[in-house]
């Protein structure tokens, strides 16, 4: 399998993880932080939702648009202090499911050609579409890993 492959191959199983970290438990579990400084199962569910809002339009504009500026993404101040906590969890996953069903469809039919076209980041040099996908997959890893803590009560 190649590397794109295998990235797409990655997005899928990501939905199945965030699942098992979260399928069952009460509104209160899903929203207790570890501790004070460190986001809960709920808010980091709902950046994952977030960000691959971010990564889908960027694939969208490099690949409409002649090498699109790309605008580095930071979560806003309100989000991080406690606003993820109004949004309807199920209700964004149901959406979230959806749109990585969608995006991995999308991947899958893209020429070489076109995994290799480039939007213009401010910090990464060919800035492709397979790089901004591989770093989709990395991201949410790294948050799963914190969900994996998480759930199975491991201390940082």
């Amino acid at each position: 399998m190649d590397n794109r492959m295998l990235v797409v191959s990655r997005l899928v199983q990501h939905v199945e993880e965030l699942h098992g970290f979260l399928d069952g438990l009460s509104d209160d579990q899903l929203r207790e932080r570890p501790s004070p400084n460190a986001w809960s199962l709920h808010e980091l569910a709902m950046h994952l939702c977030e960000v691959q809002d971010v990564f889908i339009e960027r694939v969208a504009r490099i690949l409409v648009e002649e090498k699109p500026a790309i605008i580095p993404f930071e979560p806003d101040q309100a989000r991080q202090d406690g606003l993820y906590f109004t949004e309807n969890l199920k209700k964004r996953l149901a959406e979230f499911e959806v749109q990585r069903q969608t995006f991995v469809s999308l991947l899958q039919t893209l020429s070489d050609k076109q995994w290799k076209q480039e939007g213009i980041h401010p910090q990464l040099m060919h800035y492709t579409i397979e790089k901004c996908t591989e770093a989709l997959m990395r991201h949410e890893e790294h948050h799963l890993y914190q969900m994996y803590n998480i759930f199975f009560g491991v201390k940082e």
